[in-house]
């Protein structure tokens, strides 16, 4: 078969043997290009909704907290405990989409700060934290922790937005 072929023949058939090789080698950068992608683009989903699960567990822990804070369901020493809880767990959140998403770390900040300095201005809480009586806080310090609830709850739709967001 390949007796009759001349130097051109041969040059022609190794040709068509780089094009096809240079195809498959093309194709399996392809592949592997949409693959990285593919895999990058799951890791990034993944990522983003692992964090909105962490947004809406706490705001919803943070909903309780203010509930059994309205109802008077908790000893004083109790709201002070709970409350650096989330707080720690509202900063540990925000540190880290600051990092991965660049998004402010002062968000949540009225829930951290001002709650507790509403909670300390009421003498109800004054007076039993040293016994640790359960808190019923009187009706200007229930009216504020609901006027601080409406006015900063939709802060962790922004923040959900923002991580949907960013490419």
């Amino acid at each position: 078969m390949f007796k009759d072929w001349g130097v051109s023949d041969y040059l022609s058939a190794v040709q068509i043997i780089i094009a096809v090789l240079n195809i498959i080698i093309m194709a399996f950068i392809a592949i592997w290009v949409v693959q990285s992608v593919q895999r990058k683009m799951d890791s990034e989903k993944t990522l983003r909704d692992f964090f909105s699960r962490e947004l809406i567990a706490l705001r919803t822990d943070l909903r309780a907290f203010l509930d059994k804070l309205i109802r008077g369901d908790m000893e004083a020493k109790a709201i002070k405990r709970e409350h650096h809880l989330l707080s720690v767990r509202i900063q540990d959140i925000l540190t880290a989409l600051n990092t991965k998403f660049g998004i402010d770390k002062k968000y949540l900040k009225a829930y951290r700060q001002n709650l507790m300095k509403i909670i300390e201005a009421d003498t109800n809480y004054v007076d039993l934290f040293g016994t640790d009586g359960r808190v019923s806080f009187n009706h200007e310090t229930v009216s504020k922790i609901h006027t601080l609830r409406t006015s900063n709850d939709h802060l962790f739709n922004d923040i959900l937005l923002k991580i949907y967001e960013t490419k």
